[in-house]
C-alpha cells in the first residue's frame, strides 16, 4: 500500500433496500437496470463500493444469478466501481444458495463470521457454514468482507485467516444499532476498532437511524463509511431520500469537512488488494 493511500476514505453504497423496508417509500425501479442506475450515480458523485445482493427483476431475494448478472454487466459498462455481492440471506437455505453471488464477476464478498440475534429472530451462521464461503472466496480469489456484528466475530475472522482463507489487508465491517445486537455507541465502535490487527481495514454501518453518527465517528478515527437504501433510506427523519447518491453526497461532505480525501475505485483496489 503506498503511503499517500493511507488516509483516503473508501465509500460504499448497498442500494438494495429490503422488501420489508419499502412500506411508505415512493415507488422505486428495483430492477437490474434501476439498480445499475442507482450504482452509476453514487459512483459519479464519490461511492467506489457497491454493496448488492442476488434479487430478481422486481426486487425480491431469489437463488436465480440471472438478473443479478445483467445487473452487474450493467454497472460494469458504465464506471469502474468495485462489486461486492452478498452471502447474506435467510436461514433456511444452505450456504451454496446464500452465496450465489460469488458466482457472478465480483471482486468482493461479504462474509457473516458468527450468529447474532437480529430484531426479533435470530441471524443463524453456523462455523461450518462460515467455512465453506471463506474457503469459496478464497478459491475464486475473491476478497471477504467480514461483516461484525458482536465483538466474538472478530475471533472467528481471525480464525479463518490463520486456516490460510483470508489474505491481509483483512476487511472488516462493524455493523451497529441493529435491533439484538451492539448498539451504535462510540465506545462500541472504539472497542471493535481497537481489537483488530495492525493489518486490517475498517468500515461501519450504523442501523436503526444511526447512520450518519456512525458515519462522522468512523471517519474521524481513520475508518470507512457506507450508505444507501439497505441501511437507511430516510435522508432525516420522515423524509425519503431522493437517491442513493444523496446519501452518498452527504458523506462525502462530511469526509471534506474532516479532510479526509475521497478514494477513487483504482485507489480502493490497491488499498484493499484485489
Amino acid at each position: 500500500m503506498h503511503e499517500l493511500n493511507e488516509d483516503k476514505l473508501l465509500i460504499a453504497v448497498a442500494p438494495s433496500v429490503p422488501p420489508y423496508m419499502r412500506e411508505g417509500l415512493p415507488p422505486l425501479d428495483l430492477s437490474p437496470e434501476g439498480i445499475a442506475e442507482e450504482v452509476v450515480r453514487a459512483w459519479n458523485v464519490g461511492a467506489s463500493i457497491a454493496h448488492l445482493h442476488v434479487w430478481n427483476e422486481d426486487g425480491y431475494p431469489t437463488q436465480d444469478v440471472t438478473a443479478f448478472t445483467r445487473t452487474v454487466r450493467l454497472i460494469r459498462e458504465r464506471c469502474d466501481i468495485l462489486i461486492e455481492g452478498s452471502t447474506g440471506g435467510f436461514n433456511e437455505l444452505t450456504p451454496a444458495e446464500r452465496s450465489v453471488s460469488l458466482q457472478v464477476n465480483v471482486e468482493l464478498a461479504s462474509l457473516n463470521p458468527g450468529s447474532v440475534n437480529y430484531d426479533a429472530g435470530v441471524y443463524i451462521n453456523p462455523p461450518e457454514a462460515i467455512d465453506y464461503w471463506a474457503q469459496e472466496m478464497h478459491r475464486r480469489c475473491i476478497k471477504p468482507d467480514a461483516a461484525i456484528f458482536e465483538v466474538g466475530m472478530i475471533a472467528n475472522t481471525l480464525r479463518l485467516a490463520d486456516a490460510g482463507w483470508l489474505s491481509p489487508p483483512y476487511l472488516f465491517t462493524f455493523v451497529l444499532g441493529q435491533s439484538g445486537a451492539m448498539p451504535a455507541t462510540a465506545q462500541n465502535l472504539c472497542f471493535l476498532s481497537q481489537s483488530l490487527p495492525a493489518s486490517a481495514i475498517w468500515g461501519a454501518i450504523g442501523h436503526g437511524g444511526h447512520d450518519v453518527t456512525i458515519a462522522l465517528l468512523a471517519m474521524g478515527m481513520g475508518g470507512h463509511v457506507r450508505a444507501g437504501f439497505e441501511d437507511n433510506p430516510y435522508y432525516r427523519p420522515g423524509v425519503p431520500a431522493t437517491s442513493n447518491a444523496q446519501l452518498i453526497e452527504r458523506l462525502v461532505r462530511i469526509a471534506q469537512e474532516l479532510g479526509r480525501p475521497i478514494a477513487s475505485p483504482a485507489e480502493a483496489r490497491e488499498m484493499i488488494g484485489v
